[in-house]
């Protein structure tokens, strides 16, 4: 039933952005900006269960030195945040930004990957050796 919800709030959204955009596109952005805001709080509002589910999993996944599952947990929030602000330099007519949070954000989440994979790897060459 959520996802009723947001389609209505995006529907509704949108429709209010195409009737703005010509005449104060400005307000229109500002619109389009909140109406996404209003649908991450939505839905980010039911995330509880998988939260709490990641937590479990953590307990079980320790690595050898000190690292956890919640690295991976960092890459996918810096993939979400990037690809989100990625898509608002894009909506006001960005590309050339767009395009610099997406690489920004691929380095950031390949650097917070590097000591995970730096683990996996060790263990990978203990394994053979």
């Amino acid at each position: 039933m959520l996802i009723i919800k947001i389609a209505a709030l995006v529907l509704a959204g949108g429709l209010l952005v195409l009737t703005l955009k010509k005449e104060q596109p400005a307000f229109a952005f500002l619109l389009s900006v909140c109406g996404a805001g209003a649908v991450l709080v939505l839905a980010f509002r039911q995330i509880e269960p998988l939260l709490a589910f990641i937590e479990t999993l953590t307990a079980y996944t320790v690595l050898s030195d000190g690292q956890n599952f919640g690295c991976v947990l960092q890459v996918l929030g810096i993939a979400l945040v990037a690809q989100f602000a990625a898509d608002l330099c894009r909506e006001s007519g960005m590309n050339a930004a767009a395009s610099a949070v997406e690489l920004s954000g691929r380095m950031l989440a390949m650097l917070q990957a590097l000591p995970l994979l730096q683990s996996l790897v060790g263990s990978l060459s203990s394994f053979l050796g």
